[in-house]
């Protein structure tokens, strides 16, 4: 009986030891499970890639160079590992940001990509234009996510703020991809007030003539359109057609039709504006009687190209020069200053703006893109 009493009593300890132990485990819900290190990531033409959490991004190829751009829009120039070879041909994010020399670039222009320098770099995964990463999708096992390049020549802002918006997505940097947007649209509101009361009949008429014989040029059916009326002004070449023409629409017109247009402003990216007088033919236009030729500005890159910087930057100046009485109160040289400052956290100099406002005059600037034939 005694000894019945002794093992009821230690197998009454042990269960009371068991439940005990029970009661102090957290339940499974109670327990922290490991934080995703992937996501599924939408990019801006509905393709869903799957991509490193912000936190866990160190190695990104960005394979087009206004998109280069926004990497340092949001601070993230230090997660670049491969770009594209053309930026290397405009130095001042370098003076910044000294990194960006010694960074692989294995994209030359479009789709042509050296696949083993991209694969030697070694990206987590790469954004770029639908026709490089329709070629990275073929020839690696990269993620890629994909820019819009086919939208609407008319949405070319909305376009500009949508990157940056997605680029903040992905790196979590979405209150500097904010800021860039307002800056833009503060830049678009101010030339809307500046320029909305001006007639039709006394708006400024331009042309922006790219190459050596500057007859490569934006029709009316591109984003240059957009951007020259957001200006205030009208574009001279708007009745020509980009079908079959290439980077954005760049496409060849005659010199009868831009002596038939007579602008008042014209603006290059190659050679000196003084050159023209000298032409017989050049000289009968009255931008060139009047002095009122104009070399493209080049900052981060150029300025002929759809880009975050020249988004807000190019109808700024354009709008300057275009209309001196209504911007005199407004220094452009300033205003690059400011956006240099305020989106991108580098101070220029004055040397610096001046070397945008001044780029050298030779080397074409425009890319030499321009291979279609405009149609009227």
């Amino acid at each position: 009986m005694k000894k019945g009493l002794t093992i009821l009593l230690i197998l009454v300890f042990f269960a009371a030891t068991i439940l005990g132990c029970s009661a102090d485990k957290p339940a499974a819900t109670d327990v922290k499970q490991p934080e995703p290190e992937t996501r599924a990531f939408v990019d801006m033409t509905g393709n869903t890639v799957n991509i490193p959490t912000p936190d866990k991004i160190e190695r990104v190829a960005v394979l087009t160079s206004p998109q280069v751009q926004i990497m340092y829009i949001l601070g993230m120039q230090d997660k670049l590992c491969a770009m594209t070879a053309s930026q290397y041909r405009y130095k001042l994010f370098e003076k910044f940001y000294p990194r960006q020399a010694e960074i692989p670039a294995p994209r030359a222009q479009a789709a042509d990509m050296n696949v083993e320098a991209l694969l030697n770099a070694n990206p987590q995964f790469a954004i770029g234009s639908e026709t490089d990463m329709d070629l990275v999708d073929k020839t690696t096992n990269i993620p890629t996510v994909r820019v819009a390049t086919n939208n609407n020549p008319a949405e070319v802002f909305e376009t500009r703020k949508a990157e940056v918006k997605m680029f903040g997505e992905i790196f979590g940097a979405q209150d500097r991809a904010e800021k860039y947007v307002k800056y833009l649209d503060d830049a678009l509101k101010l030339l809307q007030e500046r320029t909305s009361a001006i007639p039709d009949e006394k708006k400024v008429k331009v042309y922006l003539g790219y190459n050596a014989d500057h007859l490569t040029t934006y029709g009316g059916d591109t984003y240059m359109q957009y951007q020259i009326e957001a200006a205030g002004c009208i574009n001279a070449s708007q009745e020509i057609s980009s079908l079959g023409g290439k980077e954005g629409g760049l496409t060849n017109i005659s010199m009868e039709d831009l002596l038939k247009w007579d602008p008042d402003i014209i603006v290059i990216d190659t050679g000196k504006p003084e050159d023209l007088k000298k032409d017989p033919v050049w000289s009968q236009l009255k931008a060139v009687k009047t002095d009122r030729v104009y070399i493209l500005p080049v900052g981060g890159f150029i300025w002929n190209r759809p880009s975050c910087e020249s988004a807000v930057l190019l109808p700024l100046w354009l709008g300057i020069k275009a209309y001196p009485e209504q911007f005199k109160d407004i220094s452009i040289e300033n205003e690059i200053k400011r956006y240099w400052q305020e989106i991108l956290g580098f101070a220029l100099s004055d040397d610096d703006v001046k070397n945008i406002l001044n780029p050298p005059s030779t080397g074409g600037q425009g890319g030499g893109q321009g291979g279609g034939q405009g149609k009227n």
